[in-house]
């Protein structure tokens, strides 16, 4: 699996990630955002998935930065 990362964050809820239908990630699936620098991660859910991208809508407190790690939820 390919490392998964935000690529463009729209405003404090919304961002989109550099996956799409390519790398398996489905509509209203959850996500974790993770942060290593601040040492945190934030739940979220892809919202709408297109060929390369997918964008996602947070559901966690806690912000999220451009090139934040994304790792599916099974």
């Amino acid at each position: 699996m390919t490392k998964m990362t935000i690529i463009r964050v729209l405003d404090e809820e919304t961002f989109f990630i550099d996956a799409g239908h390519s790398a398996c990630i489905k509509q209203h699936q959850f996500i974790e955002v993770l942060n290593a620098k601040h040492s945190y991660k934030n739940l979220a859910q892809v919202v709408d998935v297109y060929d390369d991208y997918a964008l996602c809508r947070k559901l966690g407190s806690k912000r999220v930065f451009f090139g934040d790690v994304i790792q599916p939820r099974q």
